[in-house]
């Protein structure tokens, strides 16, 4: 696991043979609960673990406390977010692939920065990126016929033609875990990892997760406990290296308004999509309103992952 925390990893390695277990005993019960699950990940852990994005950003970039400071960097961050929503409206196409490469990296990078041993430059990029098209491999691959439509949705096509365009989802799968396998075991023979075990213990629960139980409860659990658990923690021991304290309760508080924000624009533009007639749409929704928040929220992680720790 990623996760420095023991307890983080008893709960994610936990859930995941759970789930794991249910989808082969109890598969109607998982289908009963995959939507639940789904909304309560991104909405419970998902959404605030990037809510509190104007709390890092002060720390980070050592903003004054002045109104100015405070303006230019919501500003900055809310121009951030309309660019991508404009690139959806506009572009939906290019928003797809767009949301895609900067998840490839932004998840790749997380997950990675736990197990490597030292930072070098392109080399943890290319790392990074391996390791981000292998989730998001998983993520739209896993099963077609669930994603292709939310997918197709999203980018205004039909879902025959967008699947048309992709390839074979067992062949994609195939060639991504043989892209992986050899990347890991060519950084381990380079000792680019602190547990070359826990890597590929990792890499094959997670594999096995998102193959057995399906996209959307894949991406439930690894979003809330790898990603965003994960990096909730990272964000706390950033400010304990800066001799601050973040507890798990403040941590919430902080993250509320811009969390209530959040919901609310998503509820907002179903609202208009009821308005206009169409098919409820909320998981396709969901997924632009997490693209659109993406972007300047991994603008911050990766200048908190290259600062380093205040000294003591």
């Amino acid at each position: 696991m990623r996760h420095p925390s023991i307890f983080l990893r008893i709960v994610s390695v936990s859930s995941a043979l759970a789930l794991i277990l249910i989808a082969f005993f109890f598969p109607a019960i998982l289908a009963g609960i995959e939507l639940p699950l789904l909304f309560l990940s991104v909405f419970l852990i998902g959404i605030p673990h990037g809510a509190i994005d104007h709390v890092m950003a002060s720390e980070i970039f050592n903003l004054k406390k002045t109104l100015g400071s405070h303006l230019l960097f919501y500003g900055s961050y809310l121009l951030i977010m309309l660019f991508v929503g404009a690139i959806w409206v506009f572009l939906p196409v290019l928003g797809m692939i767009f949301f895609l490469l900067i998840s490839v990296y932004h998840f790749g990078q997380a997950d990675m920065e736990d197990f490597m041993v030292d930072h070098r430059g392109l080399s943890d990029r290319f790392l990074h990126s391996i390791r981000g098209v292998l989730i998001i491999g998983c993520i739209v691959f896993s099963d077609l016929s669930m994603t292709v439509p939310v997918m197709a949705d999203a980018m205004a096509l039909q879902a025959n033609e967008l699947l048309a365009w992709m390839p074979d989802a067992n062949v994609a799968l195939l060639v991504i875990f043989g892209i992986y396998l050899i990347s890991i075991v060519f950084a381990t023979f380079q000792k680019r990892f602190t547990s070359p075990v826990s890597v590929l213990l990792d890499s094959v629960l997670l594999i096995a997760m998102f193959l057995i139980t399906g996209p959307f409860i894949g991406f439930a659990v690894y979003f809330a406990l790898w990603h965003s658990a994960g990096h909730v923690q990272e964000m706390r021991e950033y400010f304990q290296e800066h001799q601050k304290n973040l507890s798990l309760a403040r941590f919430y508080w902080l993250a509320t308004p811009f969390t209530l924000i959040s919901v609310f624009g998503l509820f907002l533009l179903w609202g208009i999509n009821e308005v206009f007639m169409l098919e409820e749409q909320m998981i396709t929704l969901m997924f632009i309103l997490i693209s659109v928040l993406t972007l300047p929220h991994m603008l911050i992680v990766d200048r908190m992952y290259q600062k380093p720790a205040a000294a003591s």
